[in-house]
C-alpha cells in the first residue's frame, strides 16, 4: 500500500507541474479514459471522458494560463485511502502567478477531492473536483508586526 500512496503522490505532483507548463494532452493523459473533471469553483459542467477533459484544459490554457506568468500550483497535506486498485484523496491546493496585463501577483486557495484508479500498474485520476475557496491580491498583503 505504501508504494501505491507514493505513486498517487507522484501523480498529484505531476499534475501540478503539467498544468503549469504542459499541454492539454499531457494533462489529459493523467486522467483515466473514463474519468470525470468537475470544476466546482466555476460552476462549470462536469467533463466526462479524457477527450472532454483535454478540451477543458485546452480552453483553460487559452483563456486563463496564457494571461499569466510564473504560474505555480502546489498541493499539500494529501489524505489518501487506498482500497485495492481504487483510492480516494483530498488535498489542499494553492496556486499563485503574476498577471501579465497588470504585473500583479495573486493567489488562489482551495482543495481537490479526488478518486483514483489503477490500471496497467499505473494510477490515474478517475474523478477530480476542483474547489477554490478564495483568491487574494498579493499586492495588498501587509507584514505582521514582529
Amino acid at each position: 500500500m505504501t508504494e501505491d500512496i507514493v505513486a498517487i503522490e507522484q501523480l498529484l505532483n505531476r499534475y501540478c507541474h503539467t498544468v503549469d507548463r504542459g499541454t492539454a494532452d499531457e494533462v489529459a493523459a493523467l486522467f483515466h479514459e473514463n474519468a470525470s473533471l468537475v470544476p466546482v469553483y466555476s460552476g462549470g459542467d462536469t467533463c466526462h471522458g479524457r477527450e472532454a477533459i483535454r478540451e477543458w484544459y485546452a480552453k483553460y490554457n487559452r483563456d486563463f494560463r496564457s494571461k499569466l506568468e510564473h504560474l505555480r500550483h502546489l498541493v499539500a497535506s494529501p489524505l489518501i485511502d487506498v482500497t485495492g486498485g481504487e483510492a480516494r484523496g483530498e488535498l489542499y491546493l494553492i496556486a499563485d502567478a503574476i498577471t501579465k496585463a497588470t504585473g500583479k501577483p495573486f493567489q488562489a486557495a482551495g482543495y481537490y477531492a479526488d478518486r483514483y484508479v489503477k490500471e496497467g500498474g499505473r494510477w490515474y485520476f478517475q474523478r477530480r473536483e476542483i474547489h477554490v475557496n478564495y483568491t487574494a491580491d498579493l499586492t495588498k498583503l501587509e507584514r505582521l508586526p514582529s
